[in-house]
């Protein structure tokens, strides 16, 4: 079994100019969260081809996704490339996503690197950073998270200085912060990262917005005492990106804000945008506050009145 948590990017510049998609990606902030991917993997047929594998995904609802298995296949094949896996055996893989696709929750990277730990795990090959190269080489290929990848190597909350996969040309840093938080998103809406990664007009106001959010940032040491920045930073790329402007955006934090003050906790929390979902984290004001699980449990009973879907995780290191 493998599993790995999501990843949610609050702000982030789009660096895809690079010839070589390993240097491709995104410099940024976000956190990596407790709730993502797992992964069951038995051998199937010892005599069996590696890439005859047969592979069963859900989405968060258990329902079956079907036609969404190519990106693993490509892993497959990149793995047998690469030697870090033989031709043989084919394996049964379910993959069991436990949030949403197309939201802003890295589901794309998290399921790669769950499959390539699976494999890992099952070879004893390779260091981790062939593999995490190899999901982010994938990501880049269809267009998916520019930054997760490397947003998850890092772990806990993380601040990505350089773009491109780990090993390569990626850095990041990252701190622990065990902070419970809930996420909440519209359930009828989905944003796939492609839509304005490839719009000229999107790249150039996310890049300047978030490259100007990142120097205001990235000096100094990258630990708990930067929590107040980073709040303050992504609300001011939301902002000068133009994303928080988008009707569907600004419609959800609306009635995110609106729930929030009729239960009194609009001094406790800040709820930032996930890139590039229609989907929002609500994340406490002060780490030396934890939110209550009562409290979390009324956010969820509420924005479920409101026709919201929502999920208590945490920031996970």
């Amino acid at each position: 079994m493998s599993h790995i948590g999501g990843h949610i990017t609050l702000f982030f510049t789009v660096e895809k100019e690079g010839r070589l998609l390993r240097n491709q990606g995104s410099r940024g902030v976000g956190i990596n969260i407790q709730h993502g991917v797992r992964i069951l993997m038995s051998v199937n047929d010892k005599a069996g081809e590696v890439s005859d594998s047969e592979i069963m995904i859900s989405d968060f609802q258990g329902n079956p996704m079907r036609g969404s298995d190519k990106i693993y296949h490509d892993l497959i094949s990149d793995l047998l490339y690469a030697k870090l896996i033989d031709s043989t055996p084919s394996f049964s893989i379910s993959i069991n996503l436990e949030l949403p696709t197309s939201q802003g929750f890295g589901m794309s990277a998290a399921g790669l690197i769950a499959l390539a730990m699976a494999f890992r795990d099952y070879s004893k090959r390779g260091n981790r950073d062939q593999y995490y190269r190899i999901c982010h080489r994938i990501e880049r290929q269809n267009g998916s998270g520019l930054g997760d990848v490397l947003g998850i190597h890092a772990g806990g909350v993380e601040i990505r200085l350089q773009p491109g996969a780990p090993g390569a040309s990626g850095t990041s840093l990252g701190f622990k912060c065990k902070q419970p938080v809930i996420l909440a998103w519209q359930p009828e809406e989905s944003r796939h990262t492609s839509k304005y990664i490839d719009d000229d007009d999107w790249q150039l106001k996310i890049t300047r917005a978030g490259h100007k959010a990142l120097n205001n940032i990235k000096n100094g040491p990258w630990n708990h005492s930067r929590w107040n920045e980073i709040l303050e930073q992504s609300s001011k790329f939301c902002q000068e990106s133009g994303l928080i402007l988008e009707t569907e955006r600004k419609h959800l934090l609306d009635i995110v804000r609106d729930i929030i003050r009729s239960v009194d906790l609009q001094l406790h929390v800040r709820v930032r945008l996930c890139m590039l979902g229609i989907s929002c984290v609500i994340l406490p004001r002060t780490l030396d506050r934890l939110l209550l699980h009562e409290e979390l449990e009324l956010l969820h009973t509420k924005f479920t009145e409101h026709g919201l879907q929502s999920i208590i995780t945490e920031i996970d290191s």
